[in-house]
């Protein structure tokens, strides 16, 4: 298929129809068309000439070193996937954001991009198939034979990326979100063959650590560099940490004793704390902050404390509140000013959280809270929190 999709990209960029195409290697435009649908492959006498009709080298043919991806369609692609997934139902909204990433991903042959961003959604859509996972809504349980096709296209896209996409942050995505796809789907030597492929801080021998040192700060442009790669340090290590807690606050949410869930989340919200102290961290800590409750939160709702879980809620309410008054009082700044202080991430996070927005992701936590609890506990906590 990636050759049959290269055929039909290099000859749309030219304007050609299958039937012209056809008429200059003086082969059948139904040849042309089993090539580009993956039902059939020309011949081997049959590519030179076809890369040269198609003005392309062979090695383009075939994808390698094929162009690079369009960046900010890819992102704005993630963010309307984001939205999709946010809508409604947790599970059908997983859905939904995955079938619009697979019809970009058939727009856009070439966007690794986007193509990852489609592996990533069909991590996030497992946990809701697979009927061993807590969070499972039974999602495609009618449709096995889609979700396993699914599946299949996840994996050769995956692989597409990794073998042929020369950025690197988009392979380890791919690794990572194999990695949770195999988790869900119980392949676990897969899944660790996917693990070892990832960078790890195990080793402390980082780049980040070393960046710095390659900048000198003898000007004062040398010194504004030094500082954003500094920032931008801190702000990589912080969001690994950040999800070291939050996921292990998962974790024991579901099956250690409420005093540990306790202890580990407040440690970890105490930490986060401290890093919003800088400003520019701030963009870094807030949906970890969020996540983190949400699960001390399901964990005093499991053991049927509706009053604590209500208490932490209120909690979380003001910390958000807080947050959103600090991203209007930064938007107020010009774009630029704002990406120069924080970092392009850190200015996409504050520019997206708006009031409007945090109180959807409020309405879909809710949801998932009433599903992890009894449901007279549940009525209790949406008394206590004024619901």
């Amino acid at each position: 298929m990636a050759l049959g999709n290269n055929i039909k990209k290099y000859r749309r960029d030219l304007g050609l129809t299958q039937e012209e195409l056809a008429g200059i290697l003086n082969v059948t435009g139904q040849a042309v068309s089993k090539w580009e649908s993956g039902t059939g492959l020309p011949d081997i006498t049959q590519v030179v000439p076809l890369a040269k009709a198609l003005n392309v080298t062979t090695d383009a043919l075939f994808g390698f070193n094929a162009d690079q991806y369009d960046a900010k369609l890819a992102e704005e692609v993630h963010r309307q996937a984001n939205a999709l997934a946010n809508s409604g139902e947790a599970a059908q909204g997983a859905l939904r954001s995955v079938e619009y990433l697979d019809q970009q991903c058939e727009e856009n042959i070439f966007n690794y991009g986007i193509m990852t961003r489609y592996v990533q959604g069909i991590a996030h859509m497992s946990r809701f198939v697979n009927p061993n996972n807590a969070y499972s809504a039974g999602l495609l349980e009618d449709d096995g034979k889609k979700w396993k096709q699914m599946l299949r296209t996840a994996e050769n896209r995956a692989q597409q990326v990794i073998r042929y996409s020369e950025d690197k942050k988009l392979t380890d995505e791919c690794h990572y979100a194999l990695a949770w796809i195999c988790w869900h789907t119980n392949e676990w030597e897969k899944g660790r063959q996917h693990i070892a492929a990832l960078p790890s801080v195990g080793s402390n021998m980082l780049q980040e650590t070393l960046l710095p040192y390659y900048i000198r700060i003898d000007s004062e442009e040398g010194k504004e560099k030094w500082q954003a790669q500094v920032r931008d340090n801190y702000q990589n290590f912080i969001r690994a940490l950040n999800k070291q807690i939050v996921y292990t606050a998962e974790s024991m949410m579901w099956s250690r004793p409420l005093q540990e869930v306790e202890d580990n989340c407040r440690w970890g919200l105490a930490i986060m704390d401290q890093f919003t102290e800088n400003e520019q961290m701030r963009a870094h800590c807030q949906g970890y902050y969020r996540d983190t409750y949400k699960f001390l939160i399901a964990a005093y709702l499991r053991n049927k404390e509706p009053k604590k879980a209500a208490e932490q809620w209120k909690k979380l309410l003001q910390k958000i509140d807080w947050y959103v008054a600090f991203c209007d009082q930064v938007n107020e700044k010009e774009p630029a000013e704002v990406v120069r202080i924080f970092g392009e991430k850190s200015a996409r996070n504050m520019r997206s959280y708006t009031r409007e927005w945090i109180d959807g992701i409020l309405d879909f936590i809710l949801g998932r809270l009433e599903c992890w609890s009894d449901k007279e506990v549940f009525a209790e906590f949406k008394k206590q929190i004024g619901e």
